[in-house]
């Protein structure tokens, strides 16, 4: 282990109660940051959370605390207007030497990421961005036509870009998608010990979801299932989801579809599934966060279907075919590295995706196929796997000397 200290600026949105125990809602926990511990002696987390006067943390069932691991917070925020509001505020936080590290790691894309790598430039630490998503597909025109959304965008996009020239190293959890689009320093002119990059998921797929699968045949009801955690935004595709689920009723393929995640715009999407007159084959099941249950319920469906618009490599997929599901999805930034040409199509393509769905269905031998590859790909991102890039990666930030 290296002695030196990391801080990891990461967003999401975290809950302390009163025992001064930090909790998050998604994927989010001690796991996920004592990762870093494999190669640093301490690491501080730089995330926006709330604080509750009770013990209670109902919503935030993962524990962040632990060993090693202590959190910076940031004032807590939900969308533009109030990050405005509290820009100065966060930025006087942001700019407050009085947390010391040696070099940082810093989660992409996020205004908060942005700021804090002004401010860790000022500071001339080493520092290194892990790229999660690609803003220009997450704000896709075909989901977002506001003015605003085109701003941020743009903004995004070229901050992305800026600062992967700039930052000592790069990861991104493509292979090759994003680095394309968000190249850095190492890739432009090749590698140095002050400049690297490399190539690791944020995803780690237990152990727990490999195991036998069924084999997939003709029936005369199909389930699907689709997983986004948060369903606060339209880039996960829940409309083209249900719009796909009409098209095959009208195509006289009786299907239903279940979706795992809440937020605020469930009702919608309820009154949507009402407005297409399939209702009775729309279900929300919310949160999902005992894995076992999460487990069973992709393996009782038929197929994963994901419209989604906007991606890095998403875990939800890679979980969906390491319990043996075929899946369909559509061709945004990593998705090739994880599916094949029949698998996808691209975004917005709602009667695209319903008619290869509906030749998949009619081909159980496909299916099958789909299924074993599928599980062969899950296990190329498996947390062993995964640590071993990942250190690689840790090691060559902490030997930076700047």
């Amino acid at each position: 282990m290296n002695k030196k200290t990391v801080l990891v600026v990461c967003d999401g949105h975290l809950l302390k109660t009163n025992d001064e125990k930090i909790w998050a809602p998604g994927i989010l926990d001690y796991h996920f940051f004592s990762r870093y511990l494999a190669v640093f002696k301490k690491v501080y987390v730089a995330i926006r959370i709330s604080e509750t006067a009770l013990k209670e943390h109902s919503g935030y069932p993962n524990l962040c605390s632990g060993a090693g691991v202590d959190f910076v917070k940031i004032p807590d925020f939900t969308g533009a207007r109030e990050y405005i509001k509290k820009f100065d505020k966060v930025n006087k936080l942001i700019l407050n030497k009085d947390v010391e590290f040696d070099c940082a790691i810093i989660r992409m894309p996020s205004p908060i990421a942005f700021q804090y790598a002004i401010a860790i430039r000022k500071r001339k630490k080493p520092y290194a961005l892990e790229v999660v998503v690609d803003p220009w597909d997450a704000f896709n025109s075909k989901i977002n036509k506001s003015l605003g959304g085109f701003v941020w965008k743009i903004t995004f996009t070229m901050l992305l870009k800026y600062n992967c020239k700039k930052a000592n190293g790069v990861s991104y959890v493509t292979r090759s998608a994003l680095q394309n689009r968000y190249p850095c320093r190492a890739i432009l002119r090749g590698e140095t010990k002050k400049y690297f990059t490399g190539s690791y998921s944020s995803a780690n797929i237990s152990k727990e979801f490999f195991g036998e699968s069924d084999m997939f045949r003709i029936k005369e009801s199909y389930t699907f299932i689709h997983v986004a955690n948060n369903i606060n935004n339209y880039v996960k595709g829940h409309r083209d989801a249900i719009k796909i689920v009409k098209l095959l009723q009208n195509k006289g393929i009786d299907c239903n579809i279940r979706f795992i995640g809440d937020g605020e715009l469930v009702k919608e999407f309820k009154r949507y599934a009402i407005e297409q007159g399939i209702s009775d084959k729309v279900k929300f099941l919310g949160k999902i966060s005992d894995r076992t249950i999460l487990i069973n319920e992709l393996r009782n469906s038929d197929l994963f279907i994901f419209p989604s618009y906007g991606e890095g490599l998403p875990r939800v997929l890679l979980e969906a075919m390491a319990a043996g599901l075929p899946c369909v999805s559509t061709n945004v930034n990593g998705i090739p590295e994880l599916l094949e040409s029949d698998q996808m199509v691209s975004p917005g393509d709602i009667e695209g995706m319903a008619k290869k769905i509906a030749c998949l269905l009619q081909d159980p031998k496909r299916m099958n196929e789909l299924i074993v590859s599928g599980i062969q790909k899950a296990r190329e991102y498996t947390e062993e796997k995964l640590q071993i890039q990942r250190n690689i990666f840790y090691e060559k930030l902490a030997n930076v000397d700047v």
